[in-house]
């Protein structure tokens, strides 16, 4: 029995892997970060911590990486690639981002288009377009958006 599939989704089949790979990849995560909720706060560094912020920010780094390897995982798996697990990744920080600026909770709802556009920018070049320069530009973008959060977070924490 083969857990990969065989052939790669296109048209509305890659769309419809795009979701069902969040779906799985946020239950998975969310597994990982319970059950290592309990092993981070018998952590001695943690117990002398009364505040609780030790458990609190590992638990948080935990769950962040359990995300971003359960989506590389299930895209694999999905055959969707490590491309549109990497833009998921990058638009979802930007989104983060754009939260964390605007102090409201209101471009949360964008979190339901971001695996419709994943799919959208690591779709197929058109047959028109020169595919070595169309697949250089996508990864320059997503170097470009990933540098851009590094960036903005290193100057919230100076600041």
């Amino acid at each position: 029995m083969r857990a990969r599939l065989k052939d790669t989704p296109h048209g509305v089949a890659r769309y419809i892997y795009s979701y069902l790979a969040t779906l799985l990849a946020t239950a998975i995560s969310g597994l990982v970060t319970i059950i290592a909720t309990p092993i981070v706060d018998a952590l001695p560094t943690c117990r002398a911590d009364q505040s609780g912020d030790c458990a609190l920010t590992l638990t948080i780094i935990i769950g962040l990486v359990a995300v971003f390897a359960a989506l590389f995982l299930v895209a694999h798996l999905l055959r969707l690639g490590w491309q549109w697990a990497a833009w998921l990744m990058a638009l979802t920080l930007i989104l983060i981002q754009v939260i964390i600026e605007s102090n409201t909770f209101a471009p949360l709802w964008f979190l339901l288009i971001l695996p419709a556009l994943a799919t959208l920018i690591t779709s197929p070049a058109p047959p028109s377009a020169p595919t070595t320069l169309f697949s250089r530009l996508r990864l320059a973008a997503l170097v470009i958006a990933l540098i851009q959060f590094v960036v903005w977070f290193v100057l919230l924490l100076v600041s």
